[in-house]
């Protein structure tokens, strides 16, 4: 009789010598798989171990392309408010350019209206101001109204003038009159002159403040932009590492789990090597219990013949026939 499960199979019609190596095979048949088993075993959790540090590694790369990314945005959105008060920084500047010109031409028309008025020629629209020395040489008009008063007191007040002395007074203060009229005329224009030289001055200074700012502003703005290109830059840099780590990631784990399956396989072929010797086992068991139970039907049987034929009875005999009732 065989007992045969897969490809092992274990015969029980040989004696006990027989079947005894046929058992201590399947035995070592289990050995050499469980050995091969904790081999797979072990290789399996080094590919474990190896997966879980890949993922690791891969999870740390993950983070600083998050933080890179992060920050790039972040230096975006700095350059983009950089370059918005950039164009305000430009419009601001346009207008002020614009009232400046402005200003600069009245200024040059009344500096040539000066000059006309003083007898002087600007060249081109150049802007016509004293200088202090001649601005001294000038008379004011306060002096001017006291020369007039003086003449007028001279007429009132001066007895025997000759009609020729009192026409030349007469003279006199007629021109400083009209002098008076002109140099008042010229005061005018020149505070005129001069409010609108301290707006271009105003403006001027607005302006330099206003260049100093746009150019420390466009500077910022290339920084963060430099600093937000550099940062994409790595941060793709660090993403191609990060997928080249989960590829990996992916074959160890398919390797991993290729190994456990293999793994599995064993430990089920030890299972079943191990249910056939147990079936074995009780195989055995059942066929020496089943001959023993022959044997004593056979020793019952010769036993009440011998007690029919009034024979003497053997104690086991004896009990045998005890045993059967």
């Amino acid at each position: 009789m065989f007992i045969l499960i897969s490809e092992t199979k274990i015969n029980l019609n040989e004696g006990t010598s027989l079947f005894n190596r046929e058992i201590e095979a399947v035995i070592q048949q289990i050995s050499e798989i469980e050995s091969k088993a904790r081999e797979l075993k072990k290789k399996r959790e080094e590919y474990n171990q190896k997966v879980i540090q890949i993922a690791n590694e891969r999870n740390t790369y993950n983070e600083q392309v998050k933080e890179l990314v992060k920050t790039a945005k972040e230096e975006r959105e700095k350059r983009d408010h950089c370059n918005k008060v950039i164009a305000e920084l430009k419009d601001i500047k346009g207008s002020l350019e614009k009232e400046l010109t402005a200003f600069k031409e009245q200024a040059a028309k009344l500096g040539s209206l000066i000059g006309e008025k003083e007898g002087k020629n600007g060249k081109d629209g150049e802007e016509i101001v004293p200088s202090f020395k001649e601005q001294k040489r000038r008379l004011s008009a306060k002096k001017i109204r006291k020369k007039i008063h003086d003449l007028e007191w001279v007429l009132q007040t001066k007895a025997g003038l000759s009609i020729e002395e009192e026409r030349e007074i007469v003279e006199q203060i007629a021109r400083l009159e009209r002098k008076f009229q002109e140099v008042r005329e010229i005061d005018v224009v020149r505070r005129d002159l001069k409010t609108l030289l301290r707006r271009i001055e105003v403006l001027e200074g607005k302006m330099r403040r206003i260049d100093r700012n746009l150019q420390n502003t466009v500077r910022e703005s290339r920084f963060h932009h430099k600093t937000m290109i550099q940062a994409f830059k790595n941060a793709d840099i660090l993403r191609k590492q990060a997928d080249e780590l989960h590829a990996a990631f992916l074959s160890t784990k398919a390797e991993a789990r290729a190994l456990h399956n293999e793994y599995l396989n064993h430990i089920r072929e030890i299972n079943k090597l191990r249910n056939v010797i147990n079936q074995a086992k009780q195989k055995v068991r059942d066929e020496r219990e089943a001959q023993r139970k022959v044997k004593l039907e056979e020793k019952t049987e010769f036993a009440r013949k011998k007690f029919e034929e009034g024979r003497k009875l053997s104690f086991d005999e004896f009990r045998a026939l005890v045993d059967q009732g």
